[in-house]
């Protein structure tokens, strides 16, 4: 029980100690760093609660074996994720030593993307979830193949179809929402009102401060009258950024930061190499090919030097992190339009001409929702750079869209960018 949760002793008592008495309380909340475990530890509890014999990881029951895959019909999750490199680093594991090890490890990483897609979340919003539809199918088709040459022990056929997984899945990661939906909530709530197929439902909300005032609200509601056979799991790495009505209706479960040597462990057993990383984090971040810091780095360049240029025509937009990201492009020169060309250059087109950028374009864009939403959310930023910084953000939504629904080139994202501008801009790459 809760085998391949490591290092974190006082958590793990705490949760068998809870299901072997059955005193488990209607919602839980695993808080602590990132990486030290929550969200293993959710997905486990979901499967625990609804073994039916002793909660082995091995376990052959048919409600293990649904959860170990993550296609369980109880189980829903939703929430921004915390590791999209995961896919990408458990692929070259599963390519390099296929087993059953790796095959699990690839599989719940693709379906820990998947579930964000659950059609039961997605009520009302059916005309986004259709843009996804295509590569969702896909990739389902994907995981049947999978399964098949892996039992064949076809490996050549096996590593080129996991890569394309992999870069299927890199379209589907932009359309994660970065916060908590209100409609998610309450869709959420509409389903854990429903009997379950098994014992209970289990439903996981990972970093569930990111919810907004409305969709903490529709939270609470259901929180206070939770259903009888349903179990909250949320999880959190700022605790202090959640409600206190939300906190004093969760039994905490606190996970502990994991040391170096710790971490360096988890990475060997789980990925079968020696590494130097410090974190899981910085294990993934190391494997991936554009690391969120280079996108973030990248993205304040860009708008640094977009925000130089229209600061320069308008008085009239101010505030403190525009000004201090427009200073730290002042030196260098540098315009917005060869900023970005650059970054293009860098990436192989984001991804066109060079696969292992396939997810490149859907992190540069999360790295600059994030940048815009901190400069709108200043409270210095005056109301003109608010407007300005809606429009852009608008615009980049818009290009977002336009790429995964209608697979638009670089060279019409360049000049999508170029309109926010308001030059023209023929792309050369």
């Amino acid at each position: 029980m809760f085998e391949n949760l490591l290092f974190q002793e006082r958590a793990l008592e705490q949760l068998v100690t809870m299901i072997t008495t059955r005193a488990i309380p209607p919602a839980l909340l695993f808080a602590g760093p990132e990486g030290s475990g929550k969200f293993t530890a959710a997905l486990e509890f979901a499967r625990v609660c609804s073994c039916e014999r002793d909660g082995q990881w091995n376990c052959s029951c048919s409600q293990c074996v649904r959860h170990r895959s993550l296609s369980h019909p109880d189980l829903l999750i939703f929430g921004p994720r915390s590791s999209p490199q995961e896919i990408a680093v458990t692929s070259e594991y599963f390519s390099s030593s296929p087993s059953v090890s790796s095959y699990y490890a690839f599989v719940r990483a693709v379906r820990k993307l998947l579930r964000r897609f659950d059609t039961t979340l997605w009520v009302g919003e059916e005309s986004r979830l259709s843009k996804a539809a295509s590569s969702i199918e896909t990739l389902e088709e994907m995981l049947e193949e999978i399964s098949t040459l892996m039992t064949k022990k076809k490996n050549e056929p096996l590593k080129l179809v996991t890569q394309k997984a992999v870069e299927i899945s890199a379209s589907l990661e932009a359309m994660v929402p970065d916060g908590i939906p209100v409609f998610m909530v309450r869709n959420m709530a509409a389903w854990a009102s429903l009997a379950p197929a098994a014992a209970q439902k289990t439903i996981i909300i990972q970093n569930a401060d990111a919810a907004n005032e409305s969709a903490r609200n529709a939270m609470l509601k259901i929180l206070e009258e939770p259903p009888e056979r349903v179990r909250f799991v949320l999880t959190s790495s700022r605790r202090a950024a959640l409600i206190a009505t939300i906190l004093s209706r969760s039994r905490l479960i606190s996970f502990n930061a994991r040391t170096e040597a710790q971490s360096r462990e988890i990475i060997s057993r789980l990925f079968k190499v020696r590494d130097d990383s410090t974190s899981l984090q910085e294990f993934f971040q190391k494997r991936s090919a554009y690391p969120v810091e280079k996108a973030s780095a990248d993205a304040e360049l860009f708008f640094g030097a977009l925000l130089s240029e229209a600061m320069a025509g308008d008085s009239a937009l101010s505030g403190d992190i525009a000004e201090e990201l427009a200073r730290r492009v002042a030196s260098s020169r540098i315009s917005a339009t060869r900023a970005l060309k650059t970054i293009a250059e860098e990436t192989g087109s984001f991804g066109t001409k060079n696969a292992k950028f396939a997810d490149s374009l859907y992190v540069f864009i999360r790295a600059s929702t994030r940048l815009l939403a901190s400069v709108a959310l200043d409270p210095t930023s005056s109301a003109a750079l608010v407007a300005y910084i809606d429009r852009i953000s608008s615009k980049l939504r818009e290009l977002g869209v336009q790429y995964k629904a209608l697979n638009r080139s670089p060279e019409l994202l360049l000049e999508a960018f170029a309109n926010v501008l308001g030059v023209n801009h023929e792309s050369s790459l």
